[in-house]
């Protein structure tokens, strides 16, 4: 019995050892990925005046509605400080890219809008979406919803850890809804559009995001993660 116990208490070991390989494989994975997308963001957006948090502040504005946003929410969703959202702005209205105005609602808020020359100089200036695009496509239609899955479960971590702000997510919105649809395609429904949704499906930056409540929030995530399995 006790040359037993030995046995699977050795087994246990290596399986823990085997986990922590895999988890350093893949940590080691995403960090090549994005040293790679960070290195030609450097060298076209360095020769263009641009920084990479300019550019993430460019873009982000670029997506917002009328392609405005309170600097306040800049710093928030880049998960920056607000001094340093405040004086990347300051630098880009420099360069005319982006506009201040005073919120006509209220005149303490500060708002940042994108200028014509804003937009031109956000727009895609390198090939790497296009060759992550690529890459990704060699993937099978399968591997491509696993993996979508794995980085909304790696995106949602990095929230609660503190590391990331917020993301416009499927399973934080309060339209989610998880696993309502016996077809195993098309299980979650979105309220938002009225219909049944796939894993393929889910989104990670959505414009009718709303956010859900804690306690609805924290009953979807359950049920995404309880029932799915990767």
């Amino acid at each position: 019995m006790a040359e037993l116990r030995v046995i699977n208490s050795g087994k246990k070991v290596l399986a823990a050892k085997d986990a922590a390989a895999l988890t350093s494989q893949l940590v080691s994975g995403l960090e090549k990925i994005g040293l790679a997308m960070k290195s030609r963001t450097w060298r076209r957006e360095g020769r263009a005046g641009l920084g990479p948090l300019q550019r993430q502040v460019l873009t982000l504005l670029r997506s917002k509605p009328d392609q405005r946003a309170q600097v306040s929410t800049v710093a928030n969703e880049l998960a920056v400080r607000l001094p340093t959202a405040s004086e990347v702005i300051a630098t880009l209205e420099r360069k005319q890219l982006v506009r201040r105005r005073r919120d006509v609602s209220d005149g303490r808020v500060v708002m940042a809008q994108l200028t014509a020359k804003g937009n031109r100089a956000c727009g895609p200036s390198s090939g790497m979406p296009d060759r992550l695009a690529m890459a990704t496509s060699t993937l099978s239609a399968l591997e491509q919803s696993v993996l979508l899955t794995s980085l909304v479960k790696v995106i949602r971590s990095l929230q609660d850890q503190g590391e990331i702000s917020v993301a416009r997510m499927c399973v934080s919105c309060q339209h989610f809804r998880p696993y309502q649809h016996p077809n195993a395609d098309r299980p979650h429904h979105c309220e938002f559009i009225n219909a049944p949704i796939g894993d393929r499906a889910l989104r990670l930056d959505c414009q009718e995001y709303e956010p859900a409540s804690n306690v609805q929030a924290k009953e979807a995530w359950e049920k995404f993660t309880g029932l799915h399995s990767v």
